[in-house]
């Protein structure tokens, strides 16, 4: 009796095992799947944010410029200090220009120059930009990339 219960155990015991076998494989499979997928997450969300801030750097140069593009008010009717003034036609030009001699066209793709270019009141000189990032290792999902805009202001004023 012994032993036929020592083998119905013995039996029992590699039985069990022949069933597990293979599971840590596969669990080691999902979770490498699972990491992979997380990095090339934070990969493609980096890339974005990167790109992004490149194209908010180009905006602030090109506001900057804009705002320097200033004319002197008329101030030959009162007491009046002078004053900055921006025409919008102008501010838009400036900012074309300085991201040709940037160089801002060949570095971003699609790199477009909003509408909303221009001066609002007359002081401040607003940029819009507007371009496509493109995503690493997702191309085959996004193949259009990513469109990314960029807002910067500055003002015109003089100081003594």
């Amino acid at each position: 009796m012994r032993r036929c219960a020592r083998g119905v155990v013995r039996r029992i015991r590699q039985a069990t095992r022949g069933d597990e076998s293979g599971q840590l494989t596969i669990m080691i499979i999902g979770f490498t799947v699972l990491c992979l997928l997380v990095a090339t997450t934070v990969m493609g969300v980096s890339a974005a944010y990167i790109e992004h801030k490149k194209l908010l750097s180009a905006a602030d140069g090109a506001a900057a410029a804009a705002a320097d593009s200033f004319r002197l008010a008329d101030t030959a009717s009162g007491d009046a200090p002078p004053a900055a003034v921006l025409a919008p036609e102008r501010v838009r030009g400036v900012v074309v220009t300085y991201l040709e001699r940037d160089g801002a066209t060949v570095r971003f793709e699609g790199l477009t120059v909003s509408a909303a270019t221009g001066t609002p009141e007359g002081r401040t000189a607003t940029v819009s930009l507007a371009a496509v990032a493109r995503i690493p290792v997702v191309n085959f999902i996004l193949p259009d990339g990513v469109p990314i805009e960029a807002t910067a202001s500055a003002r015109a004023r003089l100081t003594r």
